[in-house]
């Protein structure tokens, strides 16, 4: 837990904050002048309300309680917006722009690399994909709980100073550049059927139920999964290690399960990157006690 003096960081509005809110309120307005989704926008307002409520208390109190659900409410806020994208997209009346993104696959590649990789479906090379597609899920959520419950409110801090900016980021994305993925625009090019065996299964399960279904355009799988090999690169070795296969897997899954196109990888990558600079600038400008950046 981080020492007393440490805790007068959290007399700041972090910038993470500043886009999160941000990217639920621009979500919240098209709503209101847009829609009739007054459900959503119910929520919407009480998760602003919240998080206003704990970051007001958090800042006058220095509470460590207080501050790491401060943190955590990230969590809950990132899953609702992620959720609505579902609904906001077709209640708007966007434009899927699946088309655009495949246009600039051709420029950059001559086609799209769903299509070309159908040439080497088995069976037991999809299962492992599958697999690895489902541990990005597992490993977020590891991360919240490792560094939400198991360390220094200081490293949460950190890890949610990049994590939640590319978030912001990812999910405005989202409601920008709405898009399905090849498996919907290309789904007349695939000529061999995907077949695997129990983590094929369950990961189109997860999918089904926990896709926004418009979340391709920047790809947060890629973008936040590369955050978190960054992440744990420079502070947890140890996690590094065990997370490197699984990493290499989750980039290589979204293309050859048809959920991606090149042009998403490339962009959340870049995202990713500009995240995680600036999570460790912010890392450098706290106080001595709040020091987070010894390698484990």
């Amino acid at each position: 837990m981080m020492k007393a003096r440490g805790m007068s960081t959290f007399r700041r509005v972090f910038v993470h904050e500043v886009l999160m809110c941000a990217m639920l309120v621009q979500i919240l307005l098209r709503l209101i002048l847009g829609t009739r989704e007054y459900g959503w926008i119910a929520a919407y307002v009480f998760i602003l309300a919240i998080y206003g409520i704990l970051i007001h208390s958090g800042r006058n109190t220095l509470s460590p309680l207080l501050n790491r659900l401060r943190l955590a409410w990230n969590i809950v806020a990132m899953n609702l917006a992620f959720a609505s994208i579902r609904y906001i997209v077709p209640a708007l009346g966007l434009e899927v722009m699946d088309a655009q993104l495949a246009r600039l696959d051709v420029l950059l590649l001559g086609g799209d690399l769903s299509v070309w990789a159908q040439r080497y479906y088995t069976p037991a090379l999809t299962e492992i994909m599958s697999l690895g597609y489902m541990l990005f899920i597992v490993f977020l959520f590891f991360s919240f709980f490792y560094y939400g419950v198991g360390r220094e409110l200081s490293k949460l801090l950190l890890f949610c100073s990049g994590l939640f900016t590319l978030y912001a980021f990812g999910i405005s994305g989202y409601t920008i550049v709405p898009a399905q993925g090849p498996w919907a625009y290309y789904a007349a090019d695939f000529t061999v059927a995907m077949e695997g065996y129990l983590f094929t299964d369950l990961n189109r399960t997860m999918v089904a139920v926990g896709s926004s279904g418009y979340d391709v355009f920047p790809s947060l799988h890629v973008g936040v999964g590369l955050y978190m090999l960054l992440f744990f690169g420079r502070f947890d070795r140890r996690v590094w290690r065990i997370y490197m296969i699984p990493f290499i897997l989750l980039v290589i899954s979204t293309i050859y399960l048809r959920y991606h196109y090149f042009i998403d990888l490339v962009f959340g990558a870049a995202l990713s990157l500009a995240c995680f600079y600036c999570c460790l600038w912010f890392g450098e400008r706290q106080e001595p006690e709040a020091e987070v950046s010894s390698p484990r």
